[in-house]
């Protein structure tokens, strides 16, 4: 398509979208992200001041969404067709890296790659990155609170959530063994972490990490990066403590089950 404001119902998430748009993270979040494509190809447009010709493949990244960002002089900008002929990559993001596309590749060998990963994915639930697994269960990390399913009962979850109550709804139904999420810089009456108590409701150990320490949004930095901030009484018994490094935090949660 020439351009990613012609993203609309006939779009879903089976769908490779090549939109001869600049890659921004606007047009990405108000148009693409609605539906969920399994990849998008878009021109880098220069890239411009603050990369941001490109700032959308990051927003993609946060959804685990392959994107690609075509050179600004292998095709023409709002060409859809051109850029399918004649695009050469110039940027990708992690998760287009994982699908081994790779500047330099041609737009239509990227999305061929793209499509083979959408046919083998499955729809029904986010696929989680596991980091560690123990004696039956295991630490997850996810983008989202929201994306927790029975799949994962009995793992740790570390998600790129802030550790609202809503976010904590999401993750309350399910029988997982630990929660730890993004504090959001704790925000007005503590509300970045109000969701420890939701989860010290049911009894489970849950902590969040700084915002300054992770990146919100992103669970394997939660994970990697995170330092706890904010615990409940739950995880206080099992040996957390504020300061602790997520991953070690995380390994509590795992081991006291």
């Amino acid at each position: 398509m020439d351009s990613m404001t012609y993203v609309d119902g006939r779009n879903g998430s089976s769908d490779i979208l090549i939109a001869a748009s600049y890659f921004g993270s606007m047009p990405v979040c108000h148009w693409v992200l609605p539906v969920r494509p399994k990849g998008v190809i878009a021109q880098e447009a220069g890239s411009g001041k603050n990369m941001a010709g490109v700032s959308g493949l990051w927003a993609l990244d946060g959804y685990g969404i392959p994107g690609a960002a075509t050179t600004t002089a292998s095709c023409r900008i709002s060409d859809g067709a051109d850029m399918f002929a004649t695009g050469i990559i110039a940027q990708v993001n992690a998760s287009a890296e994982r699908l081994n596309i790779e500047p330099g590749m041609r737009v239509d060998a990227a999305a061929a790659l793209m499509l083979r990963a959408a046919k083998l994915a499955t729809d029904s639930v986010e696929v989680g990155e596991v980091i560690h697994e123990g004696a039956g269960s295991r630490i997850v990390a996810l983008g989202s609170t929201s994306f927790i399913s029975d799949v994962y009962a009995g793992d740790v979850i570390c998600a790129g959530s802030a550790f609202s109550e809503p976010s904590a709804d999401y993750a309350a139904p399910y029988a997982i063994r630990g929660l730890i999420c993004n504090d959001a810089g704790r925000c007005k009456d503590d509300s970045g972490i109000a969701g420890l108590a939701v989860m010290e409701a049911k009894s489970m150990p849950a902590a969040a990490v700084s915002a300054a320490s992770a990146e919100i949004g992103d669970g394997l930095s939660t994970y990697r990066d995170g330092v706890i901030s904010a615990l409940n009484a739950s995880a206080r018994t099992i040996g957390i403590t504020e300061g602790m490094a997520a991953s070690e935090a995380s390994l509590l949660m795992l081991n006291a089950g």
